[in-house]
């Protein structure tokens, strides 16, 4: 049996136990059609399908004070902290929102791209986990509804496909054009996560990742949270080399924002 920690850092992502009983994950499912019922949707969720963002009443997004609160949010997230604990990951911090991300019939793929906004910075070398996202599937996913997709170890060594990329989002990937033979490749070392309900995806936030499009008649929905290390030095189960410029970096280093790969992702 695979070792989670050891697939996050080696492969950049792991599947587990979400431990959602049938119970829950309906309530979560009513609760996010609702939701998704009665937002408009921007077109900029193209190829997302949706991306609505909800906070706990009990667990505020401090960066988000305005969001929108749901006690569900509260209780997913309460949950969701044991879980990380048993896993070696007890020292990762919820940013206290979800996304609702939902591909109805016939949405496009989603195109490659990576979340690490800190390129800048020394700590993306590291070859433990640093920032991660949680998706919960509400409904089994494959390829023919939309599955996620991955490039292992994508996340630690560049690759051809990096030098090609449009920033994600609202850096570019709102916009970008279906036909971009880069942004929607199918990379020979992509791998499919199709998953059932309640189980859990780990990823890293620098791992490439896109999905494929939603060629059923249903809904594939996500529940989408962002975690991220509280410290910037080795965690306490890491037992390999830590890279030098880490060891060098200086603590008070500033945050920038820079999600464009630099000299600190390597071959």
């Amino acid at each position: 049996m695979n070792d989670p920690w050891s697939d996050l850092c080696e492969g950049g992502f792991c599947i587990v136990d979400g431990g959602l009983g049938q119970a829950a994950l309906q309530e979560l499912r009513d609760w996010s059609d609702n939701v998704i019922a009665t937002t408009d949707h921007s077109e900029r969720w193209k190829y997302q399908g949706s991306d609505i963002w909800r906070a706990g009443k009990r667990n505020t997004s401090r960066r988000n004070p305005d969001l929108p609160q749901d006690e569900i949010v509260d209780r997913l997230i309460e949950h969701t902290g044991p879980v990380l604990e048993s896993l070696g990951l007890g020292d990762f911090r919820s940013q206290r929102y979800y996304q609702i991300i939902s591909k109805p019939p016939g949405a496009p793929a989603l195109y490659w791209h990576q979340d690490w906004a800190r390129w800048r910075d020394p700590i993306s070398l590291s070859p433990w986990p640093q920032q991660i996202f949680l998706n919960w599937y509400l409904t089994d996913t494959r390829p023919e509804n939309g599955c996620l997709r991955v490039i292992p170890g994508s996340h630690r060594h560049r690759m051809d496909i990096h030098e090609h990329l449009v920033p994600p989002h609202e850096g570019g990937g709102y916009s970008v054009s279906e036909t971009n033979q880069w942004m929607f490749f199918d990379h020979p070392d992509s791998v499919d996560v199709a998953v059932e309900p309640g189980q859990l995806v780990i990823a890293d936030a620098r791992l490439l990742h896109a999905t494929h499009p939603n060629e059923s008649t249903e809904r594939r929905t996500v529940l989408l949270c962002w975690y991220f290390r509280r410290g910037e030095s080795a965690p306490d189960r890491w037992r390999g080399q830590v890279p030098s410029e880490i060891g060098l970096r200086d603590p008070d280093t500033p945050v920038h924002f820079d999600r464009q790969p630099g000299e600190y992702l390597r071959p």
